[in-house]
Formats: structure tokens, C-alpha cells, sequence
């Protein structure tokens, strides 16, 4: 029978913490929902040292200092599987970004797995355990937590340990453990950066098909959309969808009738009606239009050209070409090539530039 702590109080979790002073790693995963809201609402932390294993209740802990504490203990390990949003759980919740994170699906990809390799695959293939997986869509929220809940919750962190371990062994032997750590520390910085207002019109899909005056009406009502969702905890579709938000950008509105026949519904008009109507009335600064990949005139060169290098050296060094390259690292390439940006691109640096540079460099 599987045994764990459950926590719900401020000494309970202090107590915790100062056994985990002495870790080397530690396994960790939240519990959290989001299904209308802006920001995740956390419902229950997993951490599992190799010999305890605790579920936090978020909900009745008032002094987070003691875990605090441990996140940004840099000289024990966090291991996480697929740690994206719970970057973004501990930078809500605790204000930092715990130190030293390592991503078992990152490491996993340095092994020929899918980028987006499932806990529950990776624990049948490299443990031979079979999960459970049956709570996934759960209400975590609810009290008390049913046992299959906490079975499900401890089961996530209970084998992430000996699973890392088990990749770390692997990668060590196939020479790209220091590449999968570089890749750990690149992915968390990416994912610690807060969004911003002013950027939000970028995520608004087909935003480049818009022209430079339209594009800039669709930053003011994205920039707008993004502060009230933040101010208020709501999904920025829930406040307005994007594709309306894209429409009042296309064709500026200028009534109500006009912003109900592009899709506003009624409780929208009387919210929002009238602040929709001041933004587009006022006159817009045009924005540069948004360039994709293929308004370079040198793409299909390039594209070609880093696909096949990326194809020849999977071949070489076993790993995935998907790893190796992504749709952002041949973007980011064709802007700094055409200078449109300063910073050498991520394909030119760390292990991925040992790699890939003698190629793309003797051949621009």
C-alpha cells in the first residue's frame, strides 16, 4: 500500500521542509484548475524526496516561507514532467521560479522519445509500471479529495524519481547529459517570462494577414482584452474571442449593431460595447506588419538547408530531428540572418551550435 503524508498545516509543512534540506532531488508536480480563469488556481503541491512523499493541501497553508525556501535551494535538483504550467503555478503562487529544474520530458526527447512524451509512456517504457490515468480531468478543488485522487496525485511524483534517475543513466552513457541540462535551463528561462499587454496581439491568430493600420487597431483591443482578463481572472476568450477581437481590428465598427453583426453578444454590448467603440474611434499608430517566415526571400534556402543538416546530423548522433530543430529555432534564424534581431539565434549557440554552426556558417 502506497504511503504518504497529506499536509494542511503550516507546522506539518515546515516540519516537511526541513527534511528536504538534505535532498539531492526531489520530485514534484501540482494539481491545479483552469478552466475559466486567467491565472491556474492551485489545488495540491506533490513533492516526494526517494523516502517521503507529502500531498499539500494549498488550500489551508497559510506560510509557504519553509518550501519557499526549498525552491530556491539551488543545490537540490527539481525534477518535473512537462514543467511549463507549473512554472507558471509557482511564479503565481510563490513569486519565484524554482532553482534547477530538470524536465523528464526533455531529458527523454535526448533519446529518441517524442517532444511530447506522456508521464504515464515514459514510466510503461523505462519502469515497466503501468498508471492509471483515469483521473486526469478531475476536480481538484473539491474536499475532501477522494482516494483515488490521492492515489493518482502520489503516483505522479512516486515514480518521476527512480524515473529520472533511470534517464540521467542513459544520457550520461550517450554523452548528451549536459545537453539535456542546457536544454532544462533554456526552456524554464523561456517559460518564465510573463506575457505582456502590449504583446498580446501577436497570439491572435491570423494577426499577419492584417495590414499595418489594422494591425495597429488589434494591439489597443488586444493590449485592452489582456489587462481586463488579468484584472478580473477571466480566460481572455471568455472576456472576448479572439477571432471577434481580430474581426473589430479588420473592419472598425462603428455602433453597436455593427459590433453585434461581427459576433458580440449581448452581455459582451452592455460590458464592453462602449469601451470597444472609444478604442477604435480613436486614431490608431500603424504597426509594422507582422513578418512571417515566408516573406523572407531567402526561406526556402534556409529552411532546406537547416532541415536536411538537422536530418543528416539525427542520422550521426541518434537523436530526434525534431528536437534538433523546431519551427521557432528556423525563424529565429531568418530574422537574425536578416537582421531583424541582434541576439544569435538559439541553432548558433550552446550544444545545438556545436552542431549545427560549421554548417549554417560556411554555408551563408
Amino acid at each position: 500500500m502506497l504511503s504518504y503524508q497529506f499536509i494542511n498545516s503550516d507546522v506539518a509543512l515546515k516540519e516537511f521542509c526541513t527534511h528536504l534540506q538534505i535532498s539531492n532531488g526531489l520530485a514534484l508536480d501540482t494539481e491545479f484548475m483552469r478552466t475559466k480563469t486567467f491565472y491556474p488556481c492551485l489545488a495540491l503541491l506533490q513533492v516526494y524526496d526517494g523516502i517521503n512523499l507529502a500531498l499539500i493541501d494549498p488550500l489551508l497553508i497559510d506560510d509557504w516561507q519553509p518550501f519557499v525556501d526549498i525552491l530556491k535551494n539551488n543545490k537540490i535538483e527539481k525534477y518535473f514532467h512537462a514543467c511549463s504550467e507549473d512554472i507558471e503555478v509557482f511564479t503565481r503562487h510563490f513569486d519565484c521560479v524554482p532553482e534547477n529544474i530538470l524536465d523528464s520530458q526533455i531529458l527523454a526527447s535526448f533519446l529518441d522519445n517524442p517532444l511530447s512524451s506522456g508521464y504515464a509512456t515514459l514510466v510503461d517504457k523505462y519502469l515497466s509500471i503501468k498508471l492509471d490515468k483515469s483521473e486526469t480531468r478531475t476536480d481538484w478543488l473539491q474536499r475532501p479529495l477522494t482516494d483515488r485522487q490521492c492515489l493518482y496525485a502520489a503516483n505522479d511524483v512516486l515514480y518521476l524519481l527512480p524515473l529520472m534517475h533511470k534517464l540521467k543513466s542513459l544520457l550520461f552513457d550517450n554523452g548528451f547529459l549536459n545537453a539535456a541540462y542546457e536544454e532544462c535551463l533554456n526552456a524554464v528561462k523561456r517559460r518564465s517570462q510573463s506575457p505582456q499587454a502590449d504583446e498580446a496581439y501577436l497570439q491572435i491568430k491570423n494577426a499577419w494577414q492584417l495590414r499595418p493600420i489594422q494591425l495597429g487597431y488589434l494591439k489597443k483591443l488586444a493590449s485592452w482584452r489582456f489587462e481586463y482578463a488579468k484584472t478580473h481572472d477571466m480566460a481572455l476568450n471568455f472576456v472576448i474571442h479572439q477571432d471577434i477581437l481580430w474581426s473589430l481590428a479588420r473592419y472598425q465598427p462603428k455602433s453597436l449593431s455593427e459590433l453585434s453583426a461581427l459576433g458580440m453578444n449581448g452581455k459582451q454590448l452592455r460590458l464592453f460595447g462602449d469601451t470597444l467603440l472609444s478604442i477604435l474611434k480613436k486614431a490608431s499608430e500603424p504597426v509594422a506588419q507582422i513578418k512571417r517566415m515566408t516573406d523572407y526571400p531567402d526561406y526556402k534556402k534556409w529552411s532546406t538547408l537547416i532541415k536536411e543538416a538537422a536530418e543528416e546530423i539525427s542520422m550521426k548522433t541518434g537523436l530526434n530531428s525534431e528536437l534538433l530543430v523546431s519551427k521557432r529555432h528556423i525563424e529565429q534564424f531568418l530574422r537574425w540572418h536578416n537582421h531583424d534581431m541582434t541576439e544569435q539565434p538559439e541553432i548558433l549557440t550552446g550544444w545545438r551550435g556545436k552542431l549545427f554552426k560549421r554548417i549554417l556558417i560556411k554555408d551563408e
